[in-house]
């Protein structure tokens, strides 16, 4: 989650706003959602529901 969150999160900082101001169609969402798994989401969602897990049957 380290390495990788910096970057994500400016992806999505960029892409929303994008949106938001019209500069990109909503539809543009889908394919940052299959950039942010490809670049590292799905890795970040397994570690922090492990992480979770771990926390949370104490």
């Amino acid at each position: 989650m380290v390495s990788k969150w910096n970057l994500l999160r400016q992806s999505e900082m960029e892409t929303f706003n994008k949106i938001i101001y019209g500069k990109l169609p909503v539809d543009a969402f889908d394919q940052f959602v299959t950039n942010w798994k490809a670049n590292g989401g799905d890795q970040i969602t397994k570690e922090v529901n492990e992480w979770f897990k771990s926390v949370s049957t104490k």
